[in-house]
C-alpha cells in the first residue's frame, strides 16, 4: 500500500511540474537605433520575421546591462512575438545585442 501511495505521489508531482512548465517562443529582428530616450530605443527594423520590416519599434535597452548602445548601432532584438499595434510598434523585449 505504501508503495502505491508513493507512486501516486511521485506521478502527481511529475504531472504538476510538467503542467507548470512554460515554453516561450522567441522571435527576433535586426535593426538600426534611430533614437534613444532613457532606457528605450527607437529601432528601424531592417530584417525580421512577422512582417515588420521597415517599421519603427520601441525596444527596452535595460534588458542588456553589459553593453552601451548608441544611435546608429545595428542590433539584434529578441522578443516574445507579441506586437502592440501603436506608432511606433511596441514589443516585450527579451534580449538586445549588437549585430555582427
Amino acid at each position: 500500500m505504501k508503495r502505491l501511495l508513493r507512486s501516486v505521489c511521485i506521478f502527481s508531482l511529475a504531472l504538476f511540474l510538467f503542467a507548470c512548465t512554460k515554453v516561450v517562443d522567441t522571435f527576433s529582428f535586426i535593426g538600426k537605433i534611430e533614437r534613444i530616450t532613457g532606457t528605450t530605443a527607437l529601432v528601424l527594423v531592417e530584417e525580421g520575421d512577422r512582417g515588420i520590416q521597415g517599421s519603427e519599434v520601441d525596444v527596452d535597452l535595460s534588458v542588456n546591462t553589459e553593453d552601451t548602445f548608441l544611435i546608429g548601432d545595428r542590433v539584434v532584438v529578441g522578443y516574445d512575438g507579441s506586437i502592440m499595434e501603436t506608432a511606433p510598434l511596441k514589443i516585450i523585449t527579451l534580449s538586445v545585442q549588437f549585430a555582427d
